[in-house]
Formats: C-alpha cells, structure tokens, sequence
C-alpha cells in the first residue's frame, strides 16, 4: 500500500532524500508539508525510519506493490517485473510490466499474446479518483 504523510509532517525534508523511487516531493498546503505520489511509491519503506516525527503511515487505500492486491503476486506472474512508476504507458498511464526475458508491456491495454490480462491496482485507483498523472 502506498505511504501518506499525515499533519505531523514539520517539512524536515530527509524523506524525500531517503526515498529512491522520487516519489516524495515539496506539497502546495501548509498542512502537510511533504507528500508520497501513490503511482511512484513502491512500498520500500526507506523513508519510514528517517522521519523525525512518525509521520509517515501506511495507506490502507492503496494496493501493496507485489503484495496485497497486485497481481504480480500470483504464482500466474511469477518472474514478471513491474516499472514501478517508471515508465508508464504513454497511452493509458497504467504501469508497465514485463514477462521473463520479454520487452516492457502495458499492465493495461494489452498483455504479450495482445489480449487484456490483469491490471495494476494502483492505476486503476488512480484513474477512478481522478489522480494527476492517470490517464
């Protein structure tokens, strides 16, 4: 599930220098003073032991990456990567995953053979709530 910084967060900053994925940047409102895009956070947790304040906590709203709610977790994707934010597709901003020893593929519009096959549930979330950044 993806991380989210509540109210507590003072705007120290090192979340954003421990998180590797870049998805930690400066937010618009005064309230919460960093923010986690949920399409970049790939549950790694580095920036959950550096905050000062505990105030990052897991999202319940998400899906955890290669867990909870992904479908890479199922023996059906086994060996399967995720882009993890990086790319997406260009056409419907869904993650792209790529089979064993295969090219890069929209976990959306299509799967290698052309058909439909599972879909990431984080862009699926995203889409649905309209977050920037979804297609």
């Amino acid at each position: 599930m993806a991380l989210r910084i509540t109210d507590a967060c003072f705007g120290c900053g090192v979340c954003e220098a421990a998180c590797p994925q870049r998805a930690i940047t400066q937010g618009e409102s005064f309230a919460v003073v960093y923010v986690i895009d949920p399409l970049a956070c790939n549950d790694c947790m580095e920036c959950v032991p550096v905050c000062p304040v505990y105030a990052i906590v897991p999202d319940p709203e998400w899906a955890v990456c290669h867990g909870r709610g992904c479908p890479l977790a199922s023996s059906r994707y086994a060996g399967w990567e995720c882009s993890e934010g990086e790319p997406r597709c260009p056409a419907c901003g869904a993650m792209m995953w790529r089979p064993p020893g295969d090219d890069w593929v929209c976990s959306a519009c299509r799967t290698p053979g052309g058909s439909r096959g599972a879909r990431c549930p984080k862009t699926e979330r995203a889409r649905r709530i309209g977050v920037a950044g979804s297609a």
